[in-house]
């Protein structure tokens, strides 16, 4: 079966990586900077490493690929594939050989949806600018973003190259104490991709089970 939870982290990671409008003062220049920079790609990659730490203790890391353009995402970490054409969602896991084909906008994890996300975060979220500081020797905007409603996390913290306006790191707290971070590891924009690359095509997966879920 598909690992749900690390899908459900992984996709956390999709949503933090577009930023908001309309949010409090002091942080809303910033995150409208942030913003206007991705919304004005065509696409983009970004290569990020995953840490997972619970009491302080590191308990799980592992790499991942992010390619999204406009409001598609094809996402690859373990073993796994991530995508979203806007119609369906689907989620390979190869160890399996196993597809899981959902409707984009009814699936578990549709709020995470990059496009739904940057249209509604003002709904979601309130914004709150902490500091600046130094990250991998970058001065760094440090912005926390607290749910207006129950989520599984309490606080995402963004942390946003002064120069570039680009997120180097997000950090999501989860109530039970658990911390996952998220670091950017390399960015390519405007990166050469075909509509083919979000969309299932069992024909690239010879001898696949496929789980229709829509």
């Amino acid at each position: 079966m598909i690992k749900k939870k690390k899908i459900f982290i992984v996709l956390l990671f999709i949503s933090g990586v577009l930023c908001a409008q309309n949010v409090p003062p002091t942080a809303a220049p910033i995150l409208e900077k942030t913003a206007q920079k991705y919304n004005a790609l065509s696409s983009f990659s970004l290569d990020f490493m995953v840490n997972i730490e619970e009491t302080g203790k590191k308990v799980e890391n592992f790499k991942g690929v992010l390619l999204v353009k406009k409001d598609k995402y094809f996402l690859t970490f373990d073993d796994q594939i991530i995508a979203n054409d806007g119609k369906t969602m689907w989620v390979y896991q190869e160890s399996a050989n196993e597809v899981a084909l959902f409707e984009a906008e009814d699936d578990d994890f549709s709020m995470f949806h990059p496009t739904k996300m940057l249209n509604n975060w003002e709904k979601e979220y309130t914004a709150k600018f902490i500091r600046e500081e130094e990250l991998q020797k970058k001065q760094v905007f440090v912005i926390d973003l607290t749910p207006k409603k129950k989520m599984p996390f309490y606080k995402i913290r963004l942390f946003i190259d002064k120069t570039t306006s680009h997120i180097q790191q997000i950090m999501m707290y989860e109530p039970e104490g658990a911390t996952v971070t998220y670091t950017i590891t390399k960015f390519t924009p405007n990166v050469a991709v075909s509509e083919g690359k979000f969309s299932f095509n069992k024909e690239d997966f010879p001898g696949v089970e496929v789980v229709d879920m829509r």
